[in-house]
């Protein structure tokens, strides 16, 4: 096997008529590396994948895998795994013969029989669909063709690089939360470099050694999983990680007896002094992007004629362990993750509490976050 080698992405553009798919892409993954590209639908991540496959060509913009420039080289000897996001199985092929199909491929390593089979029964083994082995495509359930079509990608251990395009997306919680973690530590245990694509965040964020964000085609940011956690780079990466993810609302502080941030459309969120007087040392009283971590927020119900400045509640969502208590403040919603259930109501007045120590800033007109925090923000989770 040859030695493991870096991919180098640089200026990788590509349009598909007047839309742009992605823009001035910029990457590289080490050898061993995981790479979790996440997004929302649309913002690139399969056109990346194909790209770096060869299965469509850039308008513009390199893509080199030690040192080598993979768009001088056919699809078919690129020596690039990938798992499709729509599966692609061969319709008459076995379960088996589609996840050993890889392996016949001209240029590879000729395996004998009993290797081959052993290697494509671990791999099904490992991926819980051992038993399907016999059946065709038509026979399987949408979550067993989507963990056929990864073993034909994992079967490939000497492949020089890995493309999982949404690999456990269609699967139930329970296997997605055991097979996260398999195929994590079989891509680790290769010394190639892997790139994982997901719109989840969160999953992002367990698998990735770094994070990419690509958002409408642009990368918002690229850090390892707690700096994207700790410090989004841009209100777009903090509205996307997180469960819930951050809350952001735009507006001005007003520093009046009832201190608050007043939205354009009207809409106030009550800040308390406290945290009134943190945003206010840290940004000033002008136009901010303020980002609240949900476990940062709470409500307290609001007792008639205490004279207090409330909100309504929009939802309440029980999980046993903590509740999602979210709040509508002019156009966003505000969302708390508090422990246990919560006794609020929809429809029933509370008041905000906030602190400090998990608020965010960001500049109200390019949404880039500002190189400002409050004290001892690194305890709010």
């Amino acid at each position: 096997m040859s030695t493991p080698a870096i991919l180098a992405i640089a200026d990788l553009a590509k349009s598909y008529g007047s839309t742009a798919a992605l823009g001035d892409v910029g990457l590289t993954v080490a050898p061993g590396e995981i790479l979790a590209v996440t997004g929302p639908s649309g913002a690139g991540k399969t056109t990346l994948c194909r790209l770096i496959a060869g299965l469509a060509a850039p308008d513009r913009g390199t893509i080199a895998l030690g040192g080598r420039d993979l768009l001088a080289i056919p699809a078919v000897r690129r020596r690039v795994s990938y798992l499709f996001e729509s599966y692609a199985l061969f319709p008459h092929l076995t379960v088996f013969d589609n996840a050993a199909s890889p392996l016949a491929v001209p240029g590879r390593r000729v395996l004998s029989p009993a290797e081959r089979r052993d290697r494509v029964g671990e791999m099904l083994a490992l991926l819980g669909i051992g038993h399907l082995a016999d059946r065709r495509p038509a026979e399987l359930s949408g979550g067993q063709k989507q963990r056929v079509g990864l073993a034909r990608a994992l079967v490939q251990d000497d492949a020089a690089l890995g493309l999982l395009d949404e690999p456990i997306s269609h699967l139930d919680a329970k296997l997605r939360h055991r097979l996260r973690a398999d195929i994590k530590t079989l891509l680790k245990s290769r010394a190639t470099p892997a790139l994982w694509m997901t719109p989840d965040g969160l999953e992002a964020l367990s698998v990735g050694d770094r994070v990419a964000v690509l958002i409408d085609g642009r990368l918002e940011q690229v850090a390892p999983p707690a700096e994207i956690w700790n410090a989004p780079a841009s209100v777009a990466v903090a509205r996307l990680i997180g469960d819930p993810p951050i809350s952001v609302v735009t507006g001005e502080l007003d520093m009046s007896a009832a201190p608050c941030l007043r939205t354009a459309a009207g809409g106030r969120l009550p800040l308390g002094h406290a945290a009134a007087g943190a945003i206010a040392s840290a940004v000033g009283r002008g136009p901010i992007a303020l980002g609240i971590k949900p476990r940062a927020l709470a409500f307290q119900a609001a007792e008639a004629g205490d004279g207090q400045d409330s909100v309504e509640i929009y939802a309440v969502e029980p999980f046993g362990k903590h509740t999602i208590v979210s709040a509508r403040i002019g156009a966003e919603l505000v969302r708390a993750k508090v422990p246990g259930l919560s006794a609020l109501a929809v429809g029933a007045r509370a008041v905000p509490r906030i602190d400090p120590a998990g608020l965010l800033f960001f500049d109200a007109a390019t949404g880039a976050r500002l190189a400002v925090k409050p004290p001892m923000m690194a305890s709010v989770a």
